[in-house]
């Protein structure tokens, strides 16, 4: 089929219609048609002296927090992160080949370990295979690393600053957490991070991760933790400028 459409005006091609001869009459109605007309009754009655009533339900007030946006910060806080993490890495092998050598019945047994809010180091019993005269030890020898110390303490203000600069809902997604130095200690475990990984992780090593350790053990991030960390982050900076 072809449509032609054009502007210009096209008259019609008849101009008046023809009269019919046919008379129209009226047909009475039925028997049944009148009971069935009788019977019926409207579906609703209109009292226009009556006062419209507006029906009023209860009202559901539901606040979302939605979160910041990642900083353009974080690509360079997480570089900074992953150095000290490398750092850390190195700290703990050295330790580990020192503990071997001196240590040994201590090195055999599988043991965790995380740094508190003063910058101390905590043996974490992971395996359920420590006594309390080996957590002891353990734990005298860790803090006795001046260099583990340094690179765990750096390692944490690293990852605290990298989880502030990202997003609950956009980029890594580590800003669903809240991480401090004060729960820290509660959230990652530092030698499950450092964990040799070869071509395929296993399940240790792939829990063991950063961000499925936050998942795991980690404080959700709520308004109320995200606006704390935004007025210390403020209070840093104004020091830093003073």
């Amino acid at each position: 089929m072809v449509l032609s459409v054009s502007a210009s005006y096209l008259p019609p091609a008849h101009t008046s219609l023809t009269p019919s001869e046919q008379k129209l009459t009226a047909v009475p109605l039925t028997d049944a048609a009148k009971q069935a007309l009788a019977n019926a009754t409207p579906a609703a009655i209109y009292h226009p002296s009556e006062e419209a009533k507006a029906w009023v339900g209860e009202v559901q007030v539901i606040e979302t927090w939605v979160g910041r946006s990642q900083s353009p910060e974080f690509p360079r806080l997480a570089e900074i992160a992953n150095d000290a993490m490398s750092g850390l890495k190195g700290s703990f092998e050295e330790f580990q080949s020192t503990l071997a050598t001196e240590y040994p019945d201590l090195a055999s047994k599988k043991y965790g370990f995380t740094v508190e809010a003063d910058g101390s180091l905590k043996v974490l019993d992971i395996a359920k295979e420590l006594s309390a005269s080996d957590i002891q030890r353990l734990t005298e020898l860790l803090n006795e690393s001046s260099g583990l110390k340094a690179a765990a303490s750096a390692f944490r203000d690293a990852s605290i600053d990298m989880v502030d600069a990202d997003s609950p809902w956009s980029g890594s997604y580590l800003g669903r957490y809240s991480l401090t130095q004060e729960n820290f200690a509660k959230s990652i475990d530092l030698a499950a991070l450092v964990i040799p990984k070869g071509t395929v992780p296993n399940r240790e090593q792939i829990d063991g991760m950063f961000f499925n350790q936050l998942a795991a053990k980690g404080e959700l991030a709520t308004r109320e933790t995200e606006a704390a960390m935004l007025q210390r982050r403020a209070a840093q900076a104004f020091t830093a400028q003073a």
